[in-house]
């Protein structure tokens, strides 16, 4: 596996992920500023849009509502990129 790049979109910010890295470990490591609280995907902080590229989820049996699905949604602390990623920040600090 080879690291990816992230961008977040619009503000044009990017970053690197190590193969089996998820997005807010990669953010912290890189001190590029993206919210997150428990790092385990329950409180929703770092939720983002996954605008273009793949993630995954691992092991993790995390259910979206089909609603979240269409809207493409991310859990940007259990999410471990798979392709080079474009993504939207939902909440912002």
């Amino acid at each position: 596996m080879n690291n990816v790049q992230i961008e977040i979109v619009p503000d044009g910010v990017r970053f690197e992920a190590e193969p089996l890295e998820t997005i807010v470990d990669a953010a912290i490591r890189n001190k590029v500023n993206l919210p997150y609280e428990c790092l385990y995907g329950s409180c929703r902080r770092c939720i983002c849009k996954l605008e273009a590229g793949r993630v995954s989820y691992g092991d993790s049996a995390y259910i979206f509502t089909d609603e979240e699905i269409a809207q493409q949604l991310v859990i940007a602390c259990i999410a471990y990129p798979l392709t080079d990623l474009k993504i939207s920040l939902l909440n912002q600090d």
